[in-house]
């Protein structure tokens, strides 16, 4: 949005001489980690420049940052690594509207013995808006690492919390020595969230927005009574310091704006009705159920980021005696299912524009969810726009970054074929000019052959040696129209899961499936090697730095 730009200016200017110290810098490190170049060459590629704007075997320059040169017949420089990019494709760094990504979640507030439940304290309550997002950035956080393997080079991230949990930043998904590093620009939006304190005031959704638009008043009266005592004190008391009311001043003035956690429709409207009260600029974030909304937000000014939180497609099964009820309920999750993946070509075409939010998404399902919104009907220009230059503009960051354009920061993404495309992957991914490469893991999305297939289709009883204790359960494996699903059930009644990009080469088993901790989507690995009906492996969960062993027997079927 616009209200970024004028910050986001000073920070171009900032850039553009980037190039006379990133060198000393680089020649400084005393750690000896500094890559060999800070100069790097992708030739011969597919190179996506913007939306729409494709150059065949063309050449990208990054050097010290910044893009320093796109196009075709391109001099390299001498100092280049030159990565060959032919049947490769290059596009602008992605950007995540909102989310937690790279914020650690603090531990939650102790209820105080002596609470007084109708006035408590603010950080009970959850009313913490002169907080920042800063302060809970963690350069070891899991989730920088999962959403930059995505292709994601920047975030719009906002702190836990309850109701008003402080202000979100712009962060680089990089690695760094301290927090610090990351912040591409702090303080950006005041973040707020229909989620209030438990057994307390404002403990409800009413409660909530009495409180909001309470605080939002004072801080107005707050603000102009520190305006006029600062312009002629004479005859007026002292302003009282209040952090709270103040943190709402640039939100009063329009120089922040408050996004929203609002993903379903009512809570979307309420945070609209407030909006529409007093006045501030709003943003929608991880926008879930938009689709009956896409004439109130056609014209209204409100920034929306539509929620990549998409649950899988139900199956509707081909079953003569399951009962009408049965039936009935299917049919009500495929409608559900459809209307939520008809709005992003909805709002496209009522010219609404709108970028991503990944919150509570699980990493390993936000490709085959940008893949199934293209499928859906949303033209896959407009859902790399909105990966990238219609966030950058939604952001106020369009001068800096959203497309490979001479002096931008330089943010990339190189994958191995068209990025909607189910079977590409992402090999490199360029924030703020350093690279990362990544393997490029088979999934279970290619063809198998029957022979191949029939040392794992089956049942398999696994026995998983977690911290939490011996997990028991079976791990089904099938194949259907030549490739490998499967899904894995626990004796601990938890839900069933299935399972994503299932490999089967040469007896090495790996797969991956997904669950949800605290709000965020955590992905588990889980490769190990089969020998006969004997499986033997490990299960990683990156999120929490641990493994442990699992191993299972496949179940020999009675004759």
């Amino acid at each position: 949005m616009k209200l970024l730009r004028k910050s986001f200016f000073r920070l171009s200017l900032l850039l553009s001489f980037a190039s006379f110290t990133y060198n000393a810098h680089a020649q400084s490190d005393p750690t000896g980690n500094s890559p060999a170049t800070n100069t790097y060459a992708i030739t011969n590629a597919t190179i996506v420049q913007a939306p729409g704007k494709q150059i065949e075997g063309g050449t990208l320059i990054i050097s010290n940052g910044l893009i320093t040169a796109v196009g075709t017949n391109i001099n390299i420089p001498a100092n280049a690594e030159v990565i060959d990019g032919t049947d490769m494709y290059v596009y602008p760094g992605f950007i995540d509207g909102m989310s937690n990504t790279g914020a650690a979640r603090p531990d939650a507030m102790e209820r105080p013995e002596d609470l007084f439940t109708p006035d408590p304290p603010n950080d009970y309550a959850g009313i913490t808006p002169e907080m920042s997002v800063k302060f809970q950035l963690d350069i070891e956080e899991n989730s920088i690492n999962n959403m930059r393997k995505l292709g994601f080079t920047i975030s719009h991230t906002v702190p836990h919390g309850r109701m008003l949990p402080g202000s979100g930043s712009l962060i680089l998904l990089k690695d760094g020595e301290h927090a610090d590093d990351l912040i591409m620009e702090e303080n950006v939006s005041m973040y707020t969230q229909f989620q209030g304190a438990p057994g307390a005031y404002p403990g409800n959704t009413l409660g909530i927005m009495a409180k909001w638009r309470n605080l939002y008043r004072n801080a107005d009266l707050a603000k102009q009574h520190t305006e006029m005592y600062a312009s002629n004190p004479a005859g007026l008391p002292r302003p009282t310091q209040d952090r709270v009311l103040q943190a709402f001043y640039p939100v009063v003035d329009r120089s922040q704006p408050v996004f929203y956690n609002a993903n379903s429709i009512l809570e979307a409207q309420r945070a609209m009705r407030l909006q529409s009260e007093l006045g501030f600029n709003l943003a929608l974030g991880n926008l879930e159920e938009g689709w009956e909304m896409v004439g109130d937000l056609s014209g209204s000014g409100v920034t929306v980021f539509l929620s990549l939180n998409i649950p899988e497609e139900p199956e509707v099964k081909e079953d003569g005696d399951k009962t009408e009820e049965v039936a009935a309920l299917e049919q009500r999750r495929l409608d559900f299912y459809n209307k939520q993946m008809s709005q992003f070509s909805a709002m496209d075409a009522e010219g609404i524009k709108f970028g991503f939010s990944t919150m509570g998404a699980t990493a390993s399902k936000i490709k085959s969810n940008l893949v199934s919104i293209v499928e859906h009907g949303l033209d896959s220009v407009q859902a790399l726009a909105a990966l990238t230059i219609d966030a950058a503009e939604l952001l106020g960051i369009d001068a800096v970054t959203g497309t490979l354009d001479e002096g931008k920061i330089g943010n990339a993404v190189v994958t191995t074929g068209p990025y909607f495309h189910k079977d590409s992957g992402v090999k490199y991914v360029f924030v703020d000019g350093d690279k990362y490469e990544y393997e490029i893991r088979e999934s279970g999305g290619g063809e198998v052959s029957e022979e191949e297939a029939a040392g794992i289709v089956g049942t398999w009883v696994y026995t998983s040696s977690s911290p939490r204790g011996e997990q028991t359960g079976t791990m089904v494996f099938t194949r259907q129209a030549g490739e490998l699903t499967g899904i894995l059930t626990s004796d601990s009644g938890q839900p069933d899961r299935i399972l994503n990009n299932i490999s089967f080469r040469d007896g090495t088993l790996t797969f991956d499936y997904a669950f949800e901790a605290g709000g965020q989507g955590v992905e588990i690995v889980v490769t190990g090697e089969i020998d006969g009906d004997e499986f033997e492996g490990e299960t990683s969960i990156s999120a929490f730095n641990i493994s442990f062993p699992i191993v299972a027997t496949k179940e020999v079927p009675q004759q």
